[in-house]
């Protein structure tokens, strides 16, 4: 038998254990817990792993792309790239460019102290005969601060990044297919910073060339950008016109910074492309340009899809005019892409506005003018006014390409009450596919009046009566 001591003992160790047993076990949710950190130490590690295995790709395939670890490194530790490990005076590189049968433009400043400079490097054209010089590639090159060249008289000067330049697409410029399996390129062979003030941060700059299609002279170029903080080079859009319009920083929108404009306009038809510079999540690019497009309209509102309707046809001025009106109601809220589309309605209708207030000397010029503002009753007057002008008018109606007649069905497709319309829709019929196609086509208008259509066949008259004299 046990000694009642020895019993009370076990007893209380028992007791004890069974206690210390419920207090250490762990429950489901430190588990939980415990597993949740394992597997974000995990893929942290993996993500770790990835980033120090693409350093290292580029480190050796691509070194200048990290050229940006240098501004994170003591000196001692700085990372050497190719060629320019060692830095080199300007005419240094100068010489080393003729070496390899290459020649340097003027260098263009990066920052006010021109510590910094973009070099252009230019080879000649391959069967070339006139104007050989194209540009082969883009450097720039920053001051070396290393302790052994601050002391020396010249500047030495380290490569901080480059970008190889190709040229653009003859078919992208022509605006057709290539019929062979190899693509032209157009060379480009100037470079010119911006006159006006750039938004953001560091430089910017147009590469350009020039290429004649018979007559006609089409100037064709690629926006850049210089990142100092990255010490990139971004090559952001290309663009092409053919009126000598060069593209222009300007303020467009109710934004602080100003917007990139390229000025395709032909003729009296404005073709202007506007450009926003927004923020990305790249960190070598952390910008972009976003163009202001009309397509789809910023609000779900038939009276402000109406608008964007009518101004996509080309018809700028009925189209502001209809979205000032719905601002003024105040119905709807309006949000930054919206403000945007109007303000690039806006600025279209200021250049058909001026247009059409112009004096022309040429009664064909007026009509069309008028009609690019949305001026159809004005436009109608100029017609009437004299039987020489009917006979010109029709001219240029019958060479129509389709513009005017869009204008006509968008603008009868929002409100198909307007006689001046329909009469100009039904001249342009009468004129391209003849009196029957004209008389089908006002049958079909679905609120026409008797009186439009008798005021109708009287111009259509008038119109065949000109036609057959001249």
């Amino acid at each position: 038998m046990a000694h009642p001591s020895r019993r009370l003992s076990l007893k209380f160790f028992r007791r004890n254990q069974t206690s210390t047993d419920i207090v250490e076990k762990p429950p489901e949710q430190g588990n939980l817990l415990t597993s949740t950190i394992a597997i974000t130490v995990l893929f942290s590690s993996a993500g770790l792993i990835m980033v120090f295995a693409w350093i290292s790709w580029l480190f050796i395939f691509n070194p200048e792309k990290i050229v940006w670890l240098n501004k994170f490194l003591p000196e001692w530790a700085q990372i050497p790239f190719g060629y320019s490990e060692h830095p080199h005076t300007l005419p240094e590189i100068q010489a080393s460019l003729q070496a390899q049968k290459q020649t340097s433009g003027a260098t263009l400043a990066l920052d006010k102290n021109e510590n910094a400079f973009l070099l252009p490097i230019f080879q000649q054209r391959t069967n070339c005969q006139s104007n050989c010089q194209e540009l082969a590639a883009l450097r720039v090159y920053q001051l070396a601060t290393d302790s052994e060249f601050k002391s020396k008289r010249e500047k030495y000067y380290r490569l901080a990044t480059q970008l190889s330049v190709t040229g653009i697409e003859k078919s992208l410029i022509e605006g057709t297919a290539e019929t062979d399996d190899t693509n032209t390129l157009l060379p480009l062979n100037t470079i010119k910073g911006f006159d006006d003030e750039t938004p953001a941060s560091g430089a910017w700059f147009n590469l350009q060339g020039q290429y004649k299609k018979g007559t006609t002279a089409i100037a064709y170029g690629q926006i850049l950008y210089y990142n100092p903080e990255r010490s990139n080079l971004i090559q952001l859009l290309s663009w092409k016109n053919s009126n000598g319009q060069l593209p222009k920083w300007q303020q467009v929108t109710g934004s602080d910074a100003k917007e990139l404009i390229l000025d395709q306009t032909v003729g009296l038809e404005p073709q202007l492309r506007v450009y926003q510079v927004k923020p990305t999540k790249l960190y070598l690019n952390p910008i972009q340009l976003d163009k202001i497009s009309l397509k789809p309209p910023a609000i779900k509102d038939t009276a402000y899809q109406n608008a964007i309707s009518i101004a996509r046809s080309g018809l700028w001025t009925p189209a502001l005019e209809s979205l000032k009106s719905l601002q003024k109601q105040g119905k709807i809220a309006l949000p930054a892409t919206a403000k945007a589309q109007i303000d690039l309605i806006r600025l279209h209708a200021q250049f058909t506005k001026a247009q059409a207030e112009k004096t022309w000397a040429s009664p064909s010029e007026q009509v069309l003018a008028d009609l690019i503002d949305g001026r159809w009753s004005q436009a109608l007057k100029v017609f009437k006014s004299s039987p020489q002008n009917a006979q010109e008018i029709s001219i240029l109606l019958k060479a129509e390409k389709g513009n005017l007649w869009n204008r006509v069905a968008t603008t009868l497709e929002v409100n198909p009450q307007q006689p001046e319309v329909l009469a100009w829709g039904a001249l342009i019929l009468a004129v391209q596919q003849g009196n029957e196609s004209a008389n089908s086509w006002l049958e079909k208008q679905p609120k026409i009046t008797k009186d439009t259509i008798a005021e109708i066949q009287y111009l259509l008259k008038r119109l065949n009566h000109e036609s057959a004299k001249s």
